[in-house]
Parts: C-alpha cells; sequence; structure tokens
C-alpha cells in the first residue's frame, strides 16, 4: 500500500516589526527579566552576549577615564543605559555614551541622537556586528564620532563624518597613542588605559 504525501506550499510569513513605543511599553510593563541583555535594532529584539571579564575591564576603564576627564562639561551615559533612535525603529544599549550635559541628568526624556556627543562600543565576540549593522544605524542617525574597541587587536577604530549611511573617515589607534576627546572636550585618552 502506497502513501501519498502532499508537498507542503510555500507560505510568505509576514514579521511583525516591533515599533520603538511597542518595545518601550514592553520594557515597562516587565515583559523581560530585569537582567534580560536585549535591545531593539531595527524592529528586532536583539539578545546581546554576556561580557566577558576582558570586556567589563575595558567598559570599567573607560567609565573611569572618561568621568575623569569631561567631569561636568558632559554625562557619561554607562553600560545597559539604551539611546533612542527613532527614525531606525531603534533602542541600542552602547558600551559607553558621552552626551552633551543636561542637569536633569535625561530623567523622564532618554537621549536621541542629537544629545550624542561620541558612542563607544567594545567587542570581543559582537565585532561583526558593531562594524555592520550597529556602524550603519549610528552613522544613519547622524551619531558625530563612534569607536570601536576591538579587544582581541588592542585597537579602538575611530569612525567620524558621518554620511550617506557611513562614515567617511576611519582611524585606527594602537596602544601608546592617545585619542582626542571629540565635540569641543578638552583631554585624551591613552590606547592602553581602554585595552589594558
Amino acid at each position: 500500500m502506497a502513501i501519498q504525501i502532499e508537498q507542503e506550499e510555500q507560505v510568505e510569513v509576514k514579521r511583525h516589526v516591533i515599533t520603538l513605543d511597542e518595545y518601550e511599553a514592553m520594557c515597562v510593563a516587565g515583559v523581560f527579566e530585569e537582567d534580560a541583555r536585549v535591545e531593539l535594532i531595527r524592529g528586532v529584539i536583539v539578545d546581546m552576549a554576556p561580557p566577558g571579564p576582558e570586556h567589563e575591564a575595558s567598559v570599567a576603564g573607560l567609565n573611569r577615564v572618561l568621568s575623569k576627564l569631561v567631569g561636568d562639561a558632559a554625562l557619561v551615559w554607562p553600560q545597559g543605559n539604551a539611546v533612542r533612535l527613532p527614525d531606525s525603529n531603534s533602542r541600542p544599549q552602547p558600551d559607553i555614551t558621552i552626551l552633551r550635559w543636561r542637569d536633569d541628568l535625561y530623567r523622564g526624556k532618554r537621549p536621541v541622537a542629537e544629545d550624542v556627543i561620541l558612542l563607544v562600543e567594545v567587542s570581543q565576540s559582537s565585532l561583526k556586528l558593531d562594524r555592520g549593522v550597529k556602524l550603519t544605524l549610528y552613522a544613519e542617525a547622524g551619531i558625530p564620532e563612534y569607536w570601536v574597541v576591538d579587544i582581541k587587536r588592542g585597537i579602538i577604530e575611530v569612525y567620524t563624518e558621518p554620511a550617506k549611511r557611513k562614515y567617511q573617515r576611519v582611524r585606527v589607534a594602537r596602544r601608546g597613542e592617545k585619542l582626542q576627546l571629540p565635540g569641543g572636550l578638552e583631554g585624551s585618552i591613552e590606547v592602553s588605559d581602554v585595552i589594558g
């Protein structure tokens, strides 16, 4: 006896892109665990890799040095705090962001691209994402300066002059070199203070 199996029809599945407002309502409603490492990138909720000890040390070093350097001239927005990018339906959580100073410390109004002086991603396992989707996302938003800290190679990639969905200038800084703070902020940071 032969059994005939019908071939399944190809069905086009339509994805539901989550809006920034929906995502933020989900966060407020407690949909995600308190310690969940997720961010919204172009309407998709993305799981973030857990940080390793080198990543954590680099972020801590950056936070310490940048906080001392900028003082009250700007605000160092630490890891885990998000930036709203409504035009791209995104709410990434960079590792470090330097924001224009506001006396209310952005209470009640999360920072947007226009508030950002510098955005930093520390890459240990996320280099492809940080140089790909996030680089384009930040350039589109007009983030004036973006640093990718490549822990494995011991370098900091500096992206400036955003235009036409990409950064027009790229510079690589290595141990022994200094990076000038952007946006008219005084001071410079030693690459080795970040990379170790």
